[in-house]
């Protein structure tokens, strides 16, 4: 029996235990990369969904090797976005490579992929995709309508373009501190893909990072469209509302956010402040911004931020102490909800996010960590029917 024939022949979906959630039983095909399609994968696994990632052999996703920081051989930044799934090497150049692609496309019910149009088309995806009787999604760096269709993008030219970079910073345009647009168009994607199965047919769903960023934009938009007021960056200060950022106090900030009248007057009360009447509206407080902060500031220095916590908490105040990534493992909230979960793994345990959903009650387990590149390459082929020799023939007598 030739691979071919073989792969005609076979079992569909190379099966595993499924996960529980509402999308249990739902296969997804991953042939993305870096971080917006991975992205999209995982929190479709976060809802149950059996995720397969197609990698190049000997060189996988891009974000194995963006480090340091390391952990074994890969990157920690691929462990950020690719647990949940198995990994299966597949030369997409070759033609045993591209068979073992359409047959599982034909058995997936969801299909990521974020390449350039251009290498759809060289590789014959494109005709696949045509074709396809799932959902389809298409990650771009921007929308296939216009002028940049063919154009590779990243984050940072999408957060640049977006006017997302030019109201964050201080004094000029930045980037914010994590790839926020990749972010937004993986759950963007991860949307579509959802809508594709509820509407039951085969769906092409196309996503851009430019669009996505713009939608993030929002109330800054609406500023600058509806009021035609266009903004620049102002650090941590809201355009809209005041007090809301952090606030200096003995020791480190505390963010404050008094997003209505009544939280202002809590907080003055809380710090035994008599407010300005031009502080009775929220106008006049952003107005007047500089004095008013200078007057919370004043009590608030004389305590650390972690004395004011519970004080301006029984006030009804929203408040929290700025904190650092390396803090999140102890935080209380985070540890009583166990969004993070620590899991095996060939180079030694790993600490993950896991999800912010919870279904009845009960938060997604993470079951898997990132898997090593190909790691399930041999297991899903002969699960799809392959000899031992029809193995090689795809991977190589190296392996992959």
């Amino acid at each position: 029996m030739t691979l071919f024939s073989a792969l005609a022949a076979g079992p569909g979906w190379p099966m595993r235990e499924p996960f529980p959630g509402p999308l249990s039983g739902v296969t997804v095909l991953d042939l993305s990369r870096v971080l917006a399609g991975p992205y999209c994968c995982m929190v479709l696994a976060d809802l149950g969904a059996d995720v397969l990632k197609v990698e190049r052999p000997g060189l996988g996703d891009d974000t194995r090797r963006w480090g340091p920081p390391f952990h074994g051989d890969d990157a920690t930044y691929f462990f950020g976005v690719n647990r949940d799934r198995r990994s299966v090497a597949l030369d997409l150049t070759t033609e045993a490579g591209r068979a073992v692609v359409t047959r599982l496309v034909e058995a997936a019910d969801v299909v990521v992929e974020n390449f350039l149009p251009k290498h759809l088309r060289s590789l014959g995806l494109a005709d696949l995709r045509d074709k396809a009787t799932c959902v389809w999604v298409s990650v771009r760096g921007a929308g296939g309508d216009g002028p940049d269709a063919e154009r590779p993008g990243y984050d940072v030219m999408a957060q640049a373009r977006s006017g997302l970079m030019s109201v964050t910073g201080t004094t000029e345009p930045t980037k914010m501190g994590v790839a926020i647009a990749d972010v937004i168009t993986g759950l963007y994607a991860a949307v579509g893909a959802v809508a594709g199965l509820a509407a039951r047919r085969p769906l092409q769903v196309e996503v851009g990072l430019l669009e996505s960023a713009i939608a993030a934009v929002v109330n800054q938009g609406s500023s600058a469209l509806i009021a035609g007021v266009v903004p620049g960056p102002i650090g941590n200060s809201h355009p809209s509302i005041a007090p809301y950022g952090p606030l200096r106090c003995a020791d480190t900030q505390l963010v404050v956010g008094a997003g209505n009248d009544g939280q202002f007057r809590a907080l003055c009360r809380a710090l035994e402040i008599e407010p300005d009447p031009l502080w009775d509206s929220n106008s006049g407080r952003v107005a007047d911004r500089a004095a008013m902060v200078a007057a919370l500031e004043a009590v608030l220095t004389t305590r650390a931020a972690a004395e004011w916590v519970p004080l301006l908490t029984a006030a009804g105040v929203p408040c929290g102490v700025v904190q650092d990534l390396g803090m999140l493992a102890s935080d209380p909230q985070v540890v009583a909800t166990g969004q993070l979960q620590t899991l095996p793994h060939p180079a030694g345990e790993v600490t993950v996010i896991g999800s912010p959903f919870r279904f009845d009650g009960v938060r997604p387990r993470v079951h898997d960590a990132p898997p090593l590149l190909g790691e399930h390459t041999r297991a899903v082929l002969e699960a799809l029917g392959l000899s031992g020799d029809q193995v090689l023939e795809v991977i190589g007598a190296d392996g992959g």
